[in-house]
This record gives structure tokens, sequence and C-alpha cells, in this order.
């Protein structure tokens, strides 16, 4: 049964916050629920035992051993509630958010803020499993723990909570709603599906190394506003996503990783997708066999692979070195500047959730602050034949790309093929951007407002284009409706490609 730890403001009337001191806080009540799950946080000797072991103690001592809450953030009505098995967080199963998930849920309408108090092992992963699960989400949901036990004199247990029910509590302590899963760790408020555990023994023990942090903490909880994402529109109802795929691995790339175990890895029937830890940029080795064993288990075993970046700091950046080429050209899809923790549960959730294409849709596109990027993929259909005339072809972009936050554009084309006749005065093949129906006279012009890219032609051959388009002048031209591309070659030129793409990258 749930424990009420009801608090009386008579206490303290200060409010720790980044509002004026003294303001007074005598009637308002905001309401928390605590869901107690194990972990450090709530660890004690054994004293009956020898060699004294760690072990939780129940709600009825955990409860006993928290300072009172009106000491901590006055006018917060706390509900702590015990996990249906305490369990050291590196136990911690899909299973468990899953039912973290529902008891949020369950709980939802009568409380203003959420705490889950857990190890510090398996943190970074609860947050953001529960920040991809929870959808429409317009309250706080905050996962903390401690380095030392409750217990310990030393402990920092205290601290944390008690910031994480100031932040939790914000109708009562006059904070900022954040209405997003966060980490609420020592000096630190933490975008969930961006933190790490950065040190098994600082105070400081987790942090976001692709993205500033939500607030700090010292004398003052101070919450930085323009980093908050906002709360979802009035009429949205919470909606919790409990259908997880855990049939997906996270496999680092090493030197000496041979092509046979990837095989071996992509040919289990049980694993559905797999998040590839990658060199740098998104780089792997251009080893023929080593990319055919990605690219037939990704097309044969309709398996998705994610690519990150092994580095903390950084983003995937796949088609900036040729290193990355052959990841693309296999059906490697990019996972941006994702941790690890939050490209694994995003593809448990969204494999669990979506259908084909859609999850690979889905994984690069931003859904709840996880990327500082969006990738879409405009995939255009290749030639049946050489053409020696314009060719054009149009996709339509998903409602979500918005041109105006574009921040980068990248045309790709394969196994480009070239004939140039003998006594061509010029080779060229110039790209044109919604403009379908340009004359070839155009070629003669130094330069035209929709024309994108001129492929330089020497000779006749076969090659790739990496390329990356003026994004000012795309953004001028594209508008908000289809987009079409046309190819204009020069007289005396025929062509044909293979593959065609446009990467449109834009600000989540």
């Amino acid at each position: 049964m749930p424990r009420k730890n009801s608090v009386s403001p008579k206490t303290s009337n200060e409010k720790i916050s980044n509002a004026v001191d003294g303001v007074k806080n005598d009637h308002i009540i905001s309401k928390v629920f605590v869901l107690y799950t194990g972990g450090t946080f709530g660890m004690a000797p054994n004293r009956a035992v020898p060699g004294h072991p760690l072990e939780p103690l129940e709600l009825e001592d955990l409860e006993d051993a928290l300072p009172e809450a009106s000491e901590l953030a006055p006018g917060v009505d706390v509900t702590l509630e015990r996990f249906s098995r305490l369990l050291d967080s590196s136990s911690m199963t899909p299973d468990d958010w899953i039912n973290i998930a529902r008891k949020i849920e369950e709980n939802y309408e009568d409380h203003d803020g959420f705490i889950i108090l857990q190890g510090t092992d398996t943190l970074a992963y609860t947050a953001s499993a529960l920040s991809f699960m929870l959808e429409n989400l317009a309250k706080p949901v905050i996962i903390t723990g401690s380095q030392l036990p409750l217990t310990n004199a030393r402990t920092d247990a205290n601290l944390n909570y008690g910031h994480a029910l100031q932040i939790a509590g914000f109708k009562a302590t006059d904070l900022p709603r954040i209405p997003e899963v966060i980490v609420v760790f020592a000096d630190k408020v933490l975008r969930g599906c961006r933190t790490r555990k950065m040190s098994a023994s600082a105070w400081t023990g987790f942090d976001t190394p692709n993205c500033p942090p939500l607030g700090e903490i010292g004398e003052h909880v101070r919450i930085f506003e323009s980093q908050i994402r906002p709360a979802p529109p009035v009429g949205l109802d919470l909606q919790v996503h409990t259908e997880l795929n855990p049939d997906v691995l996270d496999i680092s790339l090493y030197p000496g990783l041979r092509a046979s175990h990837l095989n071996q890895i992509l040919n289990l029937d049980e694993v559905k997708g797999v998040v590839f830890r990658t060199y740098g940029t998104g780089n792997a080795p251009e080893d023929a066999d080593f990319l055919a064993a990605l690219g037939d288990g990704i097309s044969n075993g309709d398996k998705v692979v994610v690519n990150i970046t092994q580095c903390p700091q950084g983003a995937v950046e796949m088609g900036l070195y040729a290193a990355s080429v052959g990841l693309i050209d296999n059906g490697v899809i990019s996972g941006l500047d994702m941790t690890p923790e939050a490209a694994l549960t995003k593809l448990m959730v969204t494999m669990g959730t979506r259908i084909g294409e859609q999850v690979k849709l889905q994984m690069q596109i931003s859904q709840r602050g996880e990327q500082s990027q969006n990738l879409f993929d405009f995939n255009f259909k290749k030639t049946d034949k050489p053409i020696d005339a314009p060719y054009s072809d149009f996709i339509v972009p998903d409602r979500r790309f918005d041109p105006t936050v574009l921040s980068a554009a990248v045309l790709r084309m394969k196994g480009v093929n070239v004939t140039i006749e003998d006594g061509a005065e010029q080779g060229v093949i110039d790209l044109y951007m919604n403009f379908p129906n340009p004359k070839i006279d155009l070629i003669a012009r130094d330069s035209h407002p929709r024309r994108l890219h001129r492929i330089e032609l020497s000779e006749s051959g076969v090659f790739n284009v990496v390329e990356q388009l003026p994004k000012e002048k795309v953004k001028n031209i594209i508008g908000d409706s289809d987009v079409v591309l046309t190819f204009v070659p020069s007289p005396g030129v025929t062509f044909s490609f293979e593959k065609l793409s446009l990467s449109m990258f834009t600000r989540a």
C-alpha cells in the first residue's frame, strides 16, 4: 500500500528556487509520487550477517531514514510507494521499465510530479526508456539516486532527494514546470534521454555530454527555461507505450571485429535491431566482406542497424569520410548524436510501436530532445536507362520536415555512369530543385536561381557524388510542398545512376 507523508509548510516558508528569496508559500500544496525501486540510495548494512552486507531497506525503514519532506521542500505532499521488487539497478530489465511506467500512469491524474529512486548503474537507461515510453508527458518525472547509501553519514542521498522534491513539487516551490523525464543528481538537472553515467564514484556521477543541462543546483535551484521542451497542447492525454521490443543488441566496433562475427549476430532470429558504436564521426572498415555482412543482415534479415559514435561527445556524420559511405550504401541509418542508452531504448520502443520503414524514419527524427538534429533521407528513383535529356523525379516530404530550420543538405549519387561524345564542347550535368521543365540551353548560363550544383565532367566513366548543397539556397527554393530534383546534361552527355538521395538535416 502507498504510504503518505503529508507535509506541513509551517516549518519553513523560504522557497529554494531561482525566484526572489523570502517569497512566502503557505497555501499551495504540490502532490508528488515517489517510487522506491532499491539501489544504493536505500541500502543499509545487515548487522545480523557476518561482514554486514548492504541490503535494500524495506519501505517503512526507508521512510524512517528519510529527512522530513517539510524540511526539504515546504508545501510538498509526498506519496511514497515501494516497487514490486527491490533490486540492485544492475538487475533492471525492460519489464521493470514497463512496470515503472504503469505506476506513473496509475498515479498520473492525482499527482503533480514523480520521483523514481533507483541505483545508478542503469539510471541513464531508465531515464532514456521512460522518456520514449511516456508520450504527451506534461509533468516532471525525475530519476535520482545516490553514490552513498542514505544511512551513510556522508551520503549525498538527502540532497539529491531534496532537490528532486523541489523540482517535482514545482507548484509549491515556484520553480518552472519541466514536462520531461529528467535526472536530478548532485549539482545538475539533466534531460533524461541525454544522460550518461560518467563516474562510478564522483558526487557528480552524471552528465549530458552532447546537451547543455536544464538547470544547475547550488545555493539555489536554477532552471534554464529556454532549454526545456514545451509541454504538450492542452487536451492531449498521456500515452504510455509498454510494447517494447527487447531483441536489440549494442555492439561496439573494434579493430579485429570480423565479417563472420557480424554474419552470426545478424543471422540470429532473436536479433531484430543493433546499435552499432563506430569510430569517430561514424566510420567503419571499408572491407568488402565486412560491409556485405552488414548489408545482407539488414536487407535479408530485416534488421535495423543504427550507427552512433563511440566518442562521449560528437555526432555521426555518415558520408563525411569514405570510411562511412559503405555503411550508408548497405542500409545502416544514422543515430546522429544520441547516447548509447538513448539509441538502445529508443530502438526498443520504436520497434515495438512502428513497422517497416517507419522505424528507420522515427529513429532519425528527434522524439524527446534526444538528438540535436533531425535527418530526413529523401530517396529518389534510379534511372532505368542512359539519358541524354533532362530527367526529373519528386518525393513528398514527411510532414515533420521543416525547411525553415534546415542546417545541411547533402546530395548523394551512387554509380553515376557518364558517356561524353567525341566533339562535345562542354561536359556537365546541372542539378535544379523544384524546376521540373528546364531547357537544355540553360547550360550556357553561368547561374540560375534554382540551380543547386554543377557536376563538371572531364571524361567518360563511373563515379560517385557526395556534395553538400548551399543551405540558404535550398531553404529559399524548397517551399512547403513536393521536392523535385531535375538533372540537365549538356549536349553530347549521356548519364545514368544507381542511387540518388538527398539527406536533409534540420535543427531538432
